[in-house]
């Protein structure tokens, strides 16, 4: 059992709460270099016994670091520090369909309200008799900076319930819109297909965005799909070059 003491942090004063001291502690370790790139970090148990902290400060002050990109969680094996060509971006560590469910530290702007439209491709991957979809687009920053611009497609009436309810008035702000219309399908998500391709970035995206027509980005196309295998949710998201990292860590089966 760990107990909390008071500590002051490498630049956080004593009137700061625990976690911030500690992430002001591991950042600036992680900034002398004292842990090396890539390599697994003090465990929370080790962090624990280290600075006299509880595993749930420990936990924070991890968030905080990942959220900034200084280092990356893998579900099963620990904490790593990234590479210092990635620090500065967002990074997002990916091991479960609930991580492409929830994000940390970022916020989303809605930049179009459902609307129902025509998209025959949209509509055939939802497995859509009619080339109708609603559409939602959304815009997510980090640090108050834009680094995707997202479109969402659902089945039109799903949408046009979705709009009746109001759903995204409070869910959407700190979560995704799988995670908001989740509680309010039949079925709950099992899974999620993905296709990740590089691509110039469009000229409509790359305004939204911060960056340029053309720049190289990640087309991100996202399926989400429920216990019977029917398609509930396409995602295509673009991200701004130099402020997004996407990670998956695999393991082999032994």
């Amino acid at each position: 059992m760990c107990h909390m003491v008071e500590r002051s942090g490498t630049n956080q004063g004593r009137g700061a709460p625990a976690y911030r001291r500690l992430y002001a502690e591991l950042r600036g370790a992680l900034e002398k270099g004292e842990f090396r790139e890539g390599r697994r970090m003090p465990t929370e148990a080790e962090l624990c016994r280290r600075y006299g902290v509880s595993r749930h400060t420990v936990r924070q002050a991890f968030q905080d670091l990942v959220a900034e990109g200084l280092v990356y969680r893998v579900p099963g094996r620990g904490t790593f520090a990234t590479h210092l060509s990635e620090r500065g971006r967002y990074l997002r560590s990916i091991g479960t369909v609930e991580d492409l469910m929830e994000w940390s530290d970022t916020s989303v702007e809605l930049l179009r309200p459902i609307s129902v439209q025509e998209d025959e491709e949209a509509a055939r991957l939802l497995g859509l008799r009619t080339p109708e979809v609603a559409l939602l687009v959304m815009r997510r920053h980090h640090d108050g900076l834009p680094f995707v611009l997202t479109r969402v497609y659902l089945a039109p009436a799903l949408g046009t319930y979705l709009v009746e309810k109001d759903a995204f008035a409070q869910s959407l702000p700190n979560a995704t819109v799988i995670g908001a219309i989740e509680p309010l399908l039949e079925h709950p998500i099992s899974g999620a297909s993905q296709e990740i391709t590089a691509e110039p970035l469009p000229a409509d995206v790359a305004g939204m965005i911060g960056s340029a027509p053309g720049e190289p980005s990640l087309r991100v196309q996202r399926l989400y799909f429920d216990t019977r295998e029917t398609p509930v949710e396409l995602a295509i998201s673009h991200y701004h070059p130099d402020r997004y990292s996407y990670r998956i860590e695999l393991r082999r089966r032994l």
